[in-house]
Order: C-alpha cells, then structure tokens, then sequence
C-alpha cells in the first residue's frame, strides 16, 4: 500500500519502554477493532469487509445457500451499491450489453457475499402519487409489484403474471445482508419519465404506506414479506409545484413513526444560481437535519462532471452532510456519459480523499460493475480502501471551450 494512503488507514503505533506480553495483545486487538470501526452522522451505517472476490456470483445465492460469514469492518471509506435494474440497455440505449440475459443480474445476497459493499439500495419504487395510494415496485429482470388504488394487488413480468414468492425471496436476500452488516435501502423515485408525482397531501399519505410496507409496519402489502428495510432514499429526478413540501412532510412522518430510518437524498451534480440541484437541492438546503448523507450523480451529468466540471468541492459549500460520489458502473450504465476509468477514478480520489465530507461512492449497478460483466466495483474497492488504481490523469482542468466539451462526451 502506497505511504499517501497508509497513513490515512493504519493508527499510529506508541513505543513504551516497559510493557509484559500480555498488554501487548490487548492493546494490539483493541486497536485493530478501533481503527475498522467507521461511523456515520446517526451511527445508522455499517460496513462489510473489503475483501475482494474475483469469482463469478452466483444467480441462485439466497439466505440459505450463502455462508454464514460475518464480515469484519473496514477501514476503508463506504461504498454504495445500487441493485435491482439490470440495466441491460447498451450503449446509447440500443439493447448491445454483450451478455446473456441470464447474466444481466444476480441475486441480491450474492453481491453482499462479494463483501465490497457497505450499504446496498433496491432500485426502484418507481411509480406513486395523485392521493389514492397506489404504487409500484420495479425490479427489472424480476418483475414489477403493483399496489392499486382499490387497495388490490399484482405482481408481473412482462405483462405476465409471476408468483409474489419472487419478491419474497428478495426479503430473504434483505435479511441476509443484513446479517452480514449491510445496510439495505429503498430508492423512491428514479428518472424523470418514470410514473411518480406529488400533490399536496402525498407526503404525509405516502410516508405513512411506505412505513408500513418497507420499514417497521403491518401493512396488508409487504413485498418483502417480514424483512424491514434500513431506510429510504429520495431519488426524486422532476419537480413541481408541491414537490418541495411533500417530500419534506414524507421525511417527517417517517420519522415521527420511527426516527432511526437512514434517509438519504439523489441530487444531480448540476447546482443552478443559488447552488441548488433543481430537485432535491430545496429540501436539502431547508432541512440538512433531515439527511445521513447525500448521493450525488456524476454521470448522465457531463457538465459537472470530471475532467472538465468536476464540482465536489462546491458541494461541500452547499451542505456539510456527507457526501457520495455517484459514479455509473460502465459506459453501458452512463448511456450519455460520466463512467471514470481506473485512471480517471483514482484523479477522483485524490482530488477528495482528505475531504472531511468524502464519505465514499456508490455504483449504479452491482450488474454492470461485477462479473460476468467487468471487475469495476472490484477496483473501486481498492481505491475507497486506499490502494492506487490507476495513473496517468492529472487534475481536471477548467472547462475552456465547447470543442473540449465535445470530445469529453464523445
């Protein structure tokens, strides 16, 4: 491990003159423990070991086939993985990933198994809103749950019908990861075209059936069966004229049920004028309090993005949460641009890692990051753990010209 980063991950040794063995092995213990020890804002996080796993994951790991291996803390920085789209689009959408579509996407307790990840999120409640408390749930290559406003339900593939015990079978994935340390959190929202909306009295309606579907509820509809989810995530990618209120009235009913949810937000990296993201940016800035850190996307996000617009540092101007850097798995998962090579990452890193706000990364997706398809998730890893990854690639530089900007978005 290179001395830049060694530092930053071993505690210091102290000598002392006289000292018996038995001290010593204490001493030494206590202290390993201490310095994997990581913690966030509300202590509500915690993490799994960085041990690397160059095997392929298989499709059929659940809670009963995978071992029972606690993982041990790690001492480096978290990492954030999203799952549930296999995200089998191609390159500028055109249906090209070069994998069967029995590898596309593994099971959720396989990836926990590969022990990179800290916290997974279950991508996405897709679709809500308009005050009759319907929702959806969308999990790719799995299916879709559908909760309908007369309070009935179904569950497909396709437009065919599939067995609910699918989505069963997931809760017993959540517990699993669970087990091993890992935190699981829903993401709500997604894309600006996926069907979710707020009008006025949304929040506190659409708290109150997420608590009681995901988190520590009774709800009549629990995808996941009995597993409770950690907490949720607001990836909220269009606005409106109540969106604001509503999201803020959703975070607090959910919290007055049970204020230990983990509750993060989505924001783009994009800041308009008054250095906002033009989503989230309002709740964040109104009630900071609300959040254990935010995710930002840089990708699909060029302008900001490295190497020409990188913004982090004015990020940590706009909010003193912790922060994520968001980052695409692929190009396939970035179809109009933002995924960092080996050597673009490790600029990333250097550029933030003595940050106080730098809580780590997150990859959208475990599918495209991990085998069959690449080592991505593998090599950010090493690099939230400190090792160098790549080189060759200065600081970004100052945006110049729109012939520069071009050839960064290919």
């Amino acid at each position: 491990m290179p001395a830049a980063r060694e530092s930053q991950l071993r505690p210091k040794s102290h000598k002392k003159t006289f000292i018996i063995v038995a001290t010593v092995i204490v001493v030494v213990a206590v202290a390993g423990g201490l310095a994997g020890y990581f913690v966030t804002k509300n202590n509500n996080n915690s993490n799994s070991s960085s041990s690397a796993s160059s095997s392929s994951p298989s499709a059929t790991t659940t809670s009963s086939t995978s071992s029972n291996k606690t993982a041990t803390p790690t001492a480096g920085k978290h990492f954030f993985g999203y799952w549930g789209q296999s995200n089998d689009v191609g390159p500028l959408g055109l249906g090209t990933r070069p994998i069967d579509n029995d590898q596309q996407q593994y099971s959720l307790a396989s990836y926990c198994d590969l022990e990179y990840y800290q916290t997974m999120n279950l991508a996405f409640l897709y679709a809500f809103g308009g005050g009759d408390g319907h929702w959806a749930l969308d999990l790719s290559s799995l299916g879709r749950y559908h909760v309908y406003p007369n309070g009935t339900s179904s569950t497909e593939l396709n437009g065919d019908p599939i067995d609910a015990s699918v989505f069963t079978q997931v809760g017993n994935n959540i517990t699993y990861c669970q087990s091993k340390g890992i935190k699981v959190i829903l993401s709500i929202g997604g894309d600006m075209h996926s069907p979710y909306s707020f009008i006025q009295g949304d929040g506190a309606l659409y708290g109150k059936i997420f608590y009681d579907a995901f988190l520590g509820g009774n709800g009549a509809h629990r995808p996941f069966g009995s597993a409770v989810l950690d907490g949720l995530e607001l990836d909220i990618e269009k606005t409106d004229t109540y969106y604001t209120q509503e999201m803020i009235s959703l975070i607090e009913t959910v919290k007055a049920l049970n204020s230990k949810v983990i509750f993060s937000a989505v924001p783009q990296c994009f800041l308009n004028g008054i250095n906002e993201d033009l989503n989230t940016g309002p709740v964040i800035k109104s009630n900071p309090e609300f959040f254990d850190y935010i995710v930002i996307q840089y990708y699909n996000n060029p302008s900001c993005s490295y190497p020409f617009g990188f913004n982090f540092g004015i990020w940590t101007n706009v909010t003193s949460v912790p922060l994520v850097i968001g980052l695409a798995g692929d190009p396939t998962s970035a179809i109009t641009g933002g995924f960092l090579n080996a050597g673009q990452l490790q600029a990333v890193v250097d550029m933030v890692w003595n940050n106080t706000q730098f809580l780590g990364m997150s990859v959208y997706d475990v599918s495209s990051s991990n085998p069959w398809f690449s080592n991505y998730s593998s090599i950010m890893r090493n690099a939230l753990n400190g090792e160098i990854v790549g080189s060759g690639y200065p600081p970004q530089g100052a945006f110049t010209t729109e012939q520069q900007y071009a050839a960064r978005c290919a």
